[in-house]
């Protein structure tokens, strides 16, 4: 049986949904590390996105997480905490996948 191009999306969307869910129980958001936000920025969203060439502004938000612009993209750069682990991840999410996939807006 064939399922429908709109079935198999909706169907990967909602596996990728869940394990995030799980992962981020079992994980807790934080700000970005300290230091200045353009060099911060810059780092983990180089590293996540190595296509990125120039970050050409950061901003810090209340909440300690960072709002940055990679060439034509905008980003948030967070940490995430996983306790199964015990150990932090630097995280840069790219603002446009985060709004369509999950509904965040950046």
């Amino acid at each position: 049986m064939k399922l429908p191009y709109r079935s198999s999306i909706a169907i990967i969307v909602f596996c990728i949904t869940f394990f995030c869910a799980s992962a981020i129980a079992q994980s807790s958001v934080g700000a970005a590390p300290k230091g200045d936000t353009k060099a911060v920025a810059s780092r983990i969203i180089k590293h996540n996105f190595p296509s990125c060439r120039t970050v050409s502004n950061a901003v810090r938000a209340p909440d300690g997480s960072i709002r940055a612009q990679c060439d034509t993209s905008n980003y948030m750069v967070f940490t995430i905490f996983n306790a199964k682990e015990g150990k932090t991840s630097e995280i840069a999410l790219n603002c446009t996948a985060a709004k369509k996939l999950l509904n965040i807006d950046c």
